[in-house]
């Protein structure tokens, strides 16, 4: 699989031409001095250090910035930034080892998709077909109605089943304690997934960067060990032929096992990871890892906390100005993730933009307040609708558990899905990959 050298703007064949460019190329090692910390250049992984901004062939000015001022400097203004363990829990990142007290009670109905906790001896009524929320006048097909309040079929008892990250969580490991052997001290990372059985996800391309100089690291496929239901290529461009061509060519990892040890290879426990939205990208590679900045998390502590997660193209197109996925498809690079996301949190992160960084989070809660007054009229006007039903006889009651996407129901994991947070099941969030 073709890798690159992004300071230099040249395209290599394999990662071993890389490693030779990075050894070899004089401007990489006249600039050895103030990397901060790197892989010893006896190890298989070369010494990687600050380049210059390079043009491209046409003269164009790259994108991606280079540090200057030195790296203690920037390092600092990363290391102050990092989340706090209760921060990352809360946005559904796993930062303890596998209790399996943490899973008692926290079941979803396979049937009618309600949560274990709290449920007891109740029935369990659903529809056992779907149909698209798009289309409302279309009927269920198990009971050919529109509406179908609470579903057309009722059992006894639930089928609680444990969530995806239950049945994953056993797998996760801690990045492994810094030894005396050096690592990179800040690393950018990012991973393209495709859907298994059962809503899960697996990584099929890890790509990492040195955040302090932009040079690649990793970017290599990988094939999951498991069978792949969704390939997703209409998100990341990757197709099943692609995959299947580099592992039998012997280029693909071998599943996220080993994607995983080869990250290890760069980092420790002491470095820190870069990226957006990366409970998904270490969900996906097992990983508990202690010191991460998140660029979703830095901007939505910045507009007042409120859940609101931002996706990496509106965040890469407001704060440093660099517009991505360019393509008509909107198809996702993986390099160029990690490249915007690193932008993005040098932007958050560095004291000569807080000015800039705070302006642009207060015009965002601004809007947001904006738009939680809407929405607060919005389910005031429906409140209203719903009263008059009642009094003419209908309904008299919300089911917020229902199958049925009529206008007076409402489905948690639809409203999931139209903003762009993570499945509640799943745990899927488009707008990470």
């Amino acid at each position: 699989m073709p890798v690159s050298c992004v300071p230099c703007n040249r395209s290599f064949n394999g990662q071993h031409d890389l490693d030779q460019h990075l050894r070899d190329s004089p401007q990489h090692r006249s600039t050895t001095r103030g990397l901060p910390s790197t892989i010893p250049s006896g190890s298989s992984v070369p010494e990687v250090t600050n380049p210059a901004v390079q043009t491209t062939t046409q003269g164009v000015k790259s994108p991606w910035s280079r540090i200057t001022g030195g790296y203690t400097t920037a390092l600092n203004e990363l290391s102050a930034y990092c989340h706090s363990t209760n921060e990352l829990q809360e946005r559904d990142y796993i930062v303890h080892p596998y209790n399996p007290l943490d899973y008692v009670n926290a079941g979803i109905c396979k049937q009618c998709h309600c949560k274990q906790t709290g449920i007891v001896s109740r029935q369990c009524t659903f529809h056992p077909s779907k149909r698209s929320k798009w289309n409302k006048k279309k009927p269920y097909k198990c009971c050919n109605t529109t509406r179908g309040g609470g579903g057309c079929q009722t059992l006894p008892t639930h089928n609680f089943q444990p969530p995806q990250r239950a049945l994953t969580h056993p797998e996760f490991r801690r990045t492994p304690v810094a030894l005396a052997e050096p690592k990179f001290r800040a690393v950018a990372l990012d991973c393209e997934m495709a859907g298994i059985a059962g809503g899960g996800s697996e990584v099929i391309l890890l790509c990492a960067i040195d955040f302090f100089t932009g040079a690649v690291l990793i970017n290599r496929l990988a094939c999951p060990r498991v069978a792949i239901t969704d390939m997703r290529t209409g998100i990341h461009g990757i197709t099943k032929s692609s995959l299947n061509t580099s592992t039998s060519q012997g280029q693909a990892l071998a599943g996220w096992g080993e994607a995983r040890s080869e990250l290890w290879k760069y980092i420790d426990d002491k470095t820190i990871l870069v990226g957006h939205a990366l409970e998904h990208d270490l969900g996906a590679l097992r990983m508990i890892h202690p010191r991460i900045v998140d660029s979703s998390i830095l901007t939505e502590i910045a507009v007042g906390g409120r859940r609101v997660r931002f996706g990496l193209h509106k965040l890469s197109a407001e704060l440093p100005k660099i517009q991505i996925r360019k393509s008509k498809e909107g198809i996702h690079d993986c390099l160029e993730d990690v490249l915007a996301a690193r932008e993005v949190v040098l932007f958050c992160t560095r004291a000569h933009n807080k000015e800039a960084f705070k302006r642009w989070a207060e015009a965002e809660k601004r809007k947001e307040i904006r738009l939680e007054a809407e929405r607060k009229a919005a389910r005031q006007e429906k409140a209203k609708r719903h009263h008059r039903n009642r009094a003419r006889g209908g309904s008299s009651s919300y089911n917020f558990d229902s199958d049925d996407e009529d206008e007076e129901y409402l489905r948690w994991s639809d409203i999931a899905e139209d903003l762009g947070w993570p499945h509640p099941d799943t745990g899927y969030d488009p707008w990470s990959d």
